[in-house]
């Protein structure tokens, strides 16, 4: 039966998964420990179905019924640590994981209805699946905990965790329709498919993942706000914190360490921001780091390679990619084509 091969396979993708977020050292350690527990739980779901479908155990289906409200709690939380600090996070994993606890005791409970549990669980997906989405309206910005290089990224990855959220929902409620109209045979069917379909997407999603750590993820530039003397006050502030400190120079620069430095808020400073440049933390740090690898290729001789570390970058596709999207061409022939004094580079 399809099914035996791809849930075990996918339980291993998604152990690996859950070790290529472990080994993602830019995010915070409890990020990582949170989304290696969403992968882990995830794993174990699948080999359960696996178990169920293929070889008729039912031993554990109690425990198989019982994790996905888990999961959604899990893999909400994962993100969640990446805009507050360590203490909110605990205080988001005592709370939802304790949901969690009550749900789990309440499947025991001897409610007189067949679709019990499969309603608690859908509760569950459905109230996390609206969570998460509204954490993805916030937008790059609120992943403070993380370095600026990475919040469009991550914004891409929380994403994808809402679209397969609700796929999983709408898969969960027509499988339990099946079951109720004893339809077991059709339901195994949309197990071995839908599990199919789970294999190939968390393949994708393993191929992107290896390429986003190396990588940030593209974003269209938003038109400025009409201007605000205190946006740009605040701006301005930022930018001469950035330079007068060299902060842009360092790749792990956090939403949170700049707007410390700067004295406000983050939320704060990423709306001033997003209001007087029509950017976002991550485009506006990245505009400083071009501006000054642009200064030092026009008045020093240094390697590319190495002026690309200095400003910040940490891979030469990220920076040849930003550099001509700023200049219009890459480094090497940005030098060669403007032998300007440093006071000459036009200001980008």
């Amino acid at each position: 039966m399809i099914s035996i091969p791809v849930s075990f396979l996918l339980a291993c993708l998604f152990l690996l998964l859950g070790l290529i977020m472990v080994s993602w050292r830019s995010l915070p350690p409890l990020s990582r420990m949170l989304f290696l527990l969403a992968f882990a739980l995830m794993a174990c779901e699948a080999v359960l179905v696996g178990m169920r479908f293929a070889f008729n155990i039912y031993d554990l289906l109690f425990l198989q019924r019982a994790l996905p409200v888990w999961i959604a709690p899990a893999l909400y939380v994962s993100f969640v640590a990446l805009t507050v600090s360590k203490e909110a996070t605990w205080r988001q994993i005592r709370i939802n994981f304790g949901i969690s606890a009550v749900l789990t005791t309440a499947m025991f409970l001897p409610i007189p209805f067949g679709g019990y549990i499969d309603l608690l669980i859908a509760a569950s997906f459905a109230t996390y699946t609206a969570l998460l989405f509204r954490l993805w309206r916030r937008g790059a910005d609120q992943f403070s905990q993380a370095p600026t290089r990475l919040s469009e990224v991550l914004l891409k990855l929380l994403g994808l965790a809402v679209t397969v959220m609700l796929a999983t929902l709408l898969v969960d409620v027509f499988i339990a329709i099946l079951f109720a109209n004893e339809m077991a045979g059709s339901a195994a069917v949309t197990i071995s498919v839908v599990s199919l379909l789970f294999l190939i997407a968390t393949l994708a999603l393993l191929a992107e993942s290896l390429r986003l750590q190396a990588r940030r993820g593209r974003r269209a530039v938003e038109t400025p706000q009409a201007n605000d003397p205190v946006s740009e006050d605040l701006v301005e502030r930022a930018r001469k914190v950035l330079a007068e400190k060299s902060l842009f120079r360092d790749p792990g620069l956090t939403l949170t360490r700049l707007a410390r430095r700067v004295g406000v808020p983050d939320r704060d400073l990423s709306q001033a921001i997003n209001q007087a440049t029509g950017m976002n933390v991550s485009q506006f740090v990245n505009q400083v780091r071009l501006a000054e690898a642009a200064r030092l290729l026009t008045s020093t001789d240094e390697p590319v390679a190495k002026i690309m570390e200095q400003v910040g970058f940490l891979t030469r596709s990220n920076f040849y990619r930003e550099f001509r999207k700023v200049y219009g061409e890459a480094p090497a022939s940005f030098r060669k084509k403007l032998s300007l004094r440093p006071a000459e580079i036009p200001d980008r």
